[in-house]
């Protein structure tokens, strides 16, 4: 994993047979995935408690690939070039809550931009919820829970990206176990007050040590990290209002 096809094969004949398998129009890399996921499911039914982990993934082209991925920018805003394309992949991965041991690859979308989206903010969140690519996180699920049937062994885990009214209403709705990062500091259901009020009051329940290689002037060191505001486990404190 991580390295070219030349290098991560035995010898030429190896190298020769993955490129035919690679151009063999007859295979289908969907159905190939779709046996990964099963293989996942097997194992995370087997299992007490799965973290499914979403995130994504901005794979930035420069070469002729570029003319079958759209005309809008690369997704490298560290260097971007006009002449850029990404592809964007949006992947759960699940792991083992237990001892942190990756499972599989539960499920995976990717897209590319095929166009600028046109319009001013408040037209640009009027359009269908389904058309937007923040959708890609209930995508997911609910392309597991149709595979899965069951996800009561299952906790979803996104990052700050996904802390949307709908994906929060979605999940509260469907029952689901998850945890999201917070970025907006919502009002709550349970209590009067926002977020951020209520993450003063309470204690951390939780703390792990992180090992923080020596860099610079600074010396390396275990660093105590306790769970804080920034961390929501909104299954908990579910959002009252659209607006903060």
């Amino acid at each position: 994993a991580g390295t070219s096809i030349a290098r991560a094969s035995s010898d030429d004949a190896a190298i020769e047979g993955a490129y035919r398998f690679l151009r063999n129009q007859n295979v289908d890399t969907q159905s190939i995935a779709i046996a990964g996921y099963n293989s996942t499911l097997e194992q995370v039914k087997d299992t007490a408690l799965v973290l499914a982990v979403q995130d994504t993934t901005g794979l930035a082209y420069r070469h002729s690939v570029c003319e079958q991925l759209g005309s809008a920018p690369s997704a490298n805003k560290d260097k971007p070039k006009a002449k850029g394309r990404s592809l964007f992949v949006h992947s759960t991965l699940m792991l083992d809550a237990n001892n942190g041991h990756t499972i599989g690859l539960g499920n995976q979308h990717y897209w590319h931009r095929e166009s600028k989206v046109q319009g001013n903010a408040q037209e640009k969140k009027m359009r269908v919820r389904r058309e937007k690519e923040s959708f890609k996180w209930q995508r997911n699920l609910e392309q597991l829970s149709e595979r899965y049937g069951s996800l009561s062994n299952v906790i979803d885990v996104c990052d700050r990206e996904a802390d949307s009214y709908e994906y929060l209403d979605y999940q509260l709705t469907q029952g689901h176990r998850f945890v999201v990062r917070a970025k907006t500091d919502r009002r709550l259901s349970s209590t009067e007050g926002k977020l951020s009020e209520i993450f003063n009051e309470l204690e951390p329940q939780a703390h792990a040590y992180v090992k923080i290689a020596q860099r610079g002037g600074r010396k390396a060191r275990n660093a105590r990290k306790s769970g804080n505001r920034m961390v929501c486990w909104l299954s908990h404190c579910a959002c009252r209002e659209k607006t903060p």
